[in-house]
């Protein structure tokens, strides 16, 4: 029993090599966009909106002004100390 091989043996031979490559790299690229949705994700959660850095700028701001009149008010009593 011989086995022939023709055309279309070989022709059908390299159609199934060539969608075995293709089908690795079709699994290959769905991972990275797994991957990539996934990080996405992350950078959703750990982002903050514009409201909530506003309002931690605002509350920042406001600290930094009480501190800088408590200094201004303790240089004026030195200023005034050091003047008698």
């Amino acid at each position: 029993m011989e086995v022939q091989i023709n055309g279309m043996m070989v022709f059908n031979a390299l159609v199934s090599i060539a969608v075995f490559f293709i089908g690795l790299w079709f699994k290959r690229l769905d991972s990275e966009f797994k991957q990539l949705h996934d990080e996405v994700d992350q950078v959703k959660r750990d982002y903050l909106s514009k409201e909530v850095a506003n309002i931690v700028n605002k509350n920042v701001m406001e600290k930094l002004d009480a501190i800088t009149k408590q200094l201004n008010s303790i240089t004026e009593k030195l200023d005034r100390k050091a003047d008698k």
